[in-house]
């Protein structure tokens, strides 16, 4: 499927992400131990290192890992770079996300899953005693943090934006620029060589999902008045 002439500012975030990428592939590289001694991209990983003294170049891929971080999952190794409320390595989001009842009322936010969890019980403390209503969601977290089983390789991210799970340019692209759809056009569409964004409005008008009066007058949504 051509995707068309390329938004250059979201290509660019995407090729910038490719760093992201290449840094999770090998620890032993030059390049990275400089970067994680420079940034604190260890700390615990690249997705909350500051941008504060960065150089230009290493900004922009800080900006782009806004990005990124959404089609990343984690699995678990020794658990000292995944940030336990933060990011995602159970279920489809963080549990910042799923219980984010508990997670505002957390003070040792950003905290990694080895130093929350020593096998036992869940390091963490509230600024508030929480209400009882709450209490099922702790015991909920507690059994989550009890399903863990540690290894003694290094967390390891995880892409889910295609079915191989390394990251591509391409399928971030997608993502971005199609708003997460990735759209089925009739052939006398895909083949043409225009903006992608201009392909989902000719796509749209092939299906009549455009929101002409006529569709939107199926959604009560037009004043009868001329």
């Amino acid at each position: 499927m051509g995707l068309g002439i390329p938004d250059l500012q979201q290509m660019n975030m995407c090729l910038l992400v490719s760093w992201i990428a290449r840094y999770h592939l090998n620890e032993e590289v030059l390049w990275r131990q400089i970067v994680d001694y420079k940034y604190k991209t260890n700390s615990p990983n690249l997705f909350c290192c500051p941008d504060k003294g960065a150089s230009p170049f290493w900004k922009g891929v800080l900006w782009a890992r806004q990005a990124a971080q959404m089609g990343y999952a984690w699995n678990v190794g020794d658990g000292s770079r995944i940030r336990f409320w933060e990011d995602r390595w159970f279920g489809n989001s963080s549990l910042a996300i799923q219980f984010w009842p508990l997670y505002i009322l957390v003070n040792e936010k950003g905290k990694s899953i080895k130093n929350a969890w020593d096998g036992n019980s869940l390091k963490f403390s509230f600024r508030s005693t929480f209400p009882s209503t709450l209490m099922d969601l702790w015991w909920e977290i507690v059994s989550i943090a009890e399903s863990i089983v540690f290894t003694d390789e290094p967390d390891s991210p995880i892409w889910t934006f295609n079915s191989k799970g390394q990251y591509s340019v391409q399928s971030l692209y997608a993502v971005v620029n199609f708003r997460g759809v990735k759209p089925v056009y009739p052939n006398a569409i895909c083949g043409l060589c225009i903006p992608p964004r201009v392909q989902v409005f000719l796509w749209l008008l092939s299906k009549n999902k455009l929101l002409t009066r006529d569709n939107l007058s199926k959604r009560s949504e037009v004043s009868n008045k001329s």
